[in-house]
């Protein structure tokens, strides 16, 4: 081969080496060719160092220009942003309205649809993923792992539920002043709340589609609104910088949320529990038939500020060999085998009833009792569902309700709860809570008739409760929903109500 023809080989192999894309992908991570991180309970000692290293992150981040996708307004912004800020934009000269959203931006799994609630879990873990690495190098850090916020613990669980220490000193990078006021005076969680982070309940679910929905809304979302809401059920607002006007807490609002340092510990234990539901044996992991159903973006940036995008099939792949564990959670794949995608429909419905809000207005502004009549109670297919049920199907309670402005409050929901039976998420007769966190959430630019109802449907998995209960050879099942703060006047009805066979 003459010289000149190596030349050229030598010369196309340096300009293809050379050349950066303006997006790339990183390597498919394995514990024999990457570094294990540990993510730490705040509350523990060994969290210290992260603790310091993700305040030195923040310092930097915020005085980063917003254009910067290294900046803390930046990664905010990549969950969401508002639509418009009123007034000159303080912190982001370059972005007034949602015409002027930058690359990634407004991608977070909350929509008006509901079905790319989905991808919550999915996306949620890729998202701190790479905010994780970005603290990783500005920090300095080379051993950085991104705490987690336990208050879900049952031991030391006052301690657990109390918001980190750095996070209520003002002279922090990791101060937020529109939070709730208890947790920012280092009270623990309580009320109502310390309800909804039980997770005895969710982890009786056993397909991944049911735990995604049910822990989107607690602890998930019920510990949003605590955070963000909490001084807005008596009456208070707080200044919320994103926003730049009094309103809710940053928490509480899909459009500010991960602008609060708090967020990042919050969604690091929400990875956490998911974690240990998937190694259970109740867990399942993700099957990429599911996310297909609903394309979505998954856009980040790496921390060189580089962006990096994947498709369903990379994250699928990426998804259980991520290059962290948490101290009490190993990060791997199940090679169980994997259940049928469940998709809920009322079509399947073996048992039921479907009530309008035309024919029989069912409002929810207080507890309320709703018996679906068991018009199949005597059949063949619904006697499969006993103790024996070797075919391993379920039942699910399907609620859909609607409202004008989602309440403040939540409720929980209850199969055949007894007067003398003390309602509790311990109970073998709870189904779930509903909480409303992003429901009023609506995608930038999009028409919306003022006078239209939304609606949210709430699907929960009560097979056990059914056999524990005896509800398949009872004349009705009796559904108890019991409603927890808000006002009197919240209006959110019952649109349809179903429990079918799947």
């Amino acid at each position: 081969m003459k010289p000149s023809v190596y030349l050229m080989i030598f010369l196309l192999a340096v300009f293809t080496g050379c050349k950066k894309n303006d997006e790339e992908k990183p390597l498919m991570l394995t514990s024999e060719n990457a570094q294990r991180y540990i993510r730490k309970n705040a509350h523990s000692p060994e969290a210290k160092q992260d603790l310091e290293s993700l305040e030195k992150a923040l310092k930097i981040m915020k005085e980063k220009g917003c254009d910067d996708p290294l900046s803390w307004y930046y990664q905010g912004a990549m969950h969401w942003i508002p639509d418009t800020i009123t007034g000159k934009n303080k912190l982001c000269d370059s972005y007034q309205t949602y015409l002027n959203k930058k690359d990634a931006w407004d991608n977070c799994t909350h929509s008006e649809s509901g079905d790319e609630e989905i991808h919550f879990l999915v996306w949620h873990r890729m998202y701190i993923y790479h905010f994780e690495k970005i603290v990783r190098k500005l920090s300095g850090d080379s051993k950085f792992a991104l705490p987690y916020w336990g208050y879900t613990n049952l031991q030391d669980s006052l301690k657990n539920r109390t918001m980190p220490d750095l996070f209520r000193d003002k002279t922090t990078s990791l101060y937020q002043s529109a939070r709730l006021d208890s947790l920012l005076n280092g009270s623990p969680i309580s009320g109502k709340t310390a309800r909804r982070i039980s997770l005895t309940k969710l982890n009786e679910n056993n397909t991944y589609a049911l735990y995604n929905k049910n822990i989107d809304a607690a602890p998930h979302g019920a510990m949003h609104n605590y955070i963000g809401y909490g001084n807005n059920h008596a009456g208070k607002s707080k200044y919320n910088e994103i926003w730049q006007q009094n309103t809710d807490g940053m928490m509480a609002e899909v459009a500010t949320a991960a602008f609060d340092p708090i967020f990042w510990l919050h969604h690091s234990n929400i990875d956490r529990i998911w974690q240990q539901w998937t190694n259970s044996p109740n867990g399942q992991k993700v099957l990429l038939e599911e996310l297909q159903k609903v394309p979505w973006d998954y856009v980040f940036f790496d921390e060189n500020g580089k962006k990096v995008t994947y498709n369903v099939e990379d994250v699928v792949k990426i998804l259980y060999t991520m290059d962290y564990d948490f101290d009490d959670t190993k990060v791997y794949s199940k090679e169980d085998k994997q259940k049928e995608v469940v998709v809920f429909s009322s079509r399947n419905s073996s048992v039921g009833d479907t009530l309008s809000a035309s024919a029989k207005k069912i409002v929810l502004n207080k507890d309320v009792k709703i018996s679906l009549p068991n018009v199949a109670s005597k059949s063949k297919n619904v006697k499969l569902l006993n103790s024996a049920n070797k075919k391993g199907e379920i039942l699910i309670l399907s609620i859909t309700v609607s409202f004008e402005k989602a309440p403040k409050g939540d409720f929980e929901v209850y199969l055949n709860l007894p007067t003398n039976v003390k309602a509790t998420p311990e109970s073998k007769h709870f189904a779930g809570a509903m909480t409303f966190f992003g429901a009023n959430h609506k995608h930038a630019g999009h028409d919306h008739n003022a006078s239209k109802r939304r609606t949210k449907t709430f699907n929960f998995e009560i097979t056990d409760e059914a056999i524990d209960t005896d509800a398949l050879n009872k004349n009705a099942f009796d559904i108890s929903v019991l409603k927890f703060n808000g006002t009197a006047a919240d209006d959110i009805q019952v649109e349809k109500i179903a429990v079918f066979k799947q």
